[in-house]
């Protein structure tokens, strides 16, 4: 180098030390600007990967959430199917038992009947049983003048 300080600036030599001076500084600046642009690129792609799994990861959870509102859902149906069916069957018991008891009671509805009946003809035969013993007690008070009011007890105590 201390032979290109000796080169006058217009000579052909001067013209190749600049160019060789100039060749390698920009070399420099290459590898300084390739260093620079690799280090940004490796830092966008770094992003970029940590993007694609951070949207990868909420994708999987997205996806389990979805499974599990699905199956949730799912129990659910089942489970409100099997108390319609409980309640299905419920009612058809019921009704059949309601069948029943209604069949019971109205075979006992002429059995009501007959006992009523027969209480409607007791009542009936106690009047004119009673009719019967008022004419008597009439006949036999007109026959004795005397006898008028009779002796009947109206309390137990005299």
């Amino acid at each position: 180098m201390g032979q290109d300080k000796q080169v006058k600036q217009d000579s052909p030599l001067h013209e190749q030390n600049t160019i060789k001076n100039s060749a390698s500084s920009q070399s420099f600046q290459f590898f300084w600007f390739v260093d620079e642009n690799f280090v940004e690129i490796e830092k966008e792609k770094s992003l970029t990967l940590i993007n694609a799994w951070e949207e990868n990861e909420k994708a999987k959870a997205q996806t389990k959430a979805y499974r599990e509102l699905c199956s949730t859902e799912a129990w659910e149906n089942n489970m409100k199917t099997a108390l319609e069916l409980d309640l299905k069957k419920m009612e058809e018991t019921l009704e059949v038992e309601k069948d029943e008891y209604s069949k019971k009671l109205k075979k006992k509805i002429p059995e009501i009947e007959k006992i009523a009946e027969a209480k409607r003809e007791k009542i009936e035969k106690q009047k004119v049983q009673e009719s019967i013993n008022l004419t008597k007690m009439s006949e036999k008070l007109s026959a004795t003048p005397g006898a008028y009011p009779p002796k009947t007890k109206t309390c137990g105590c005299f």
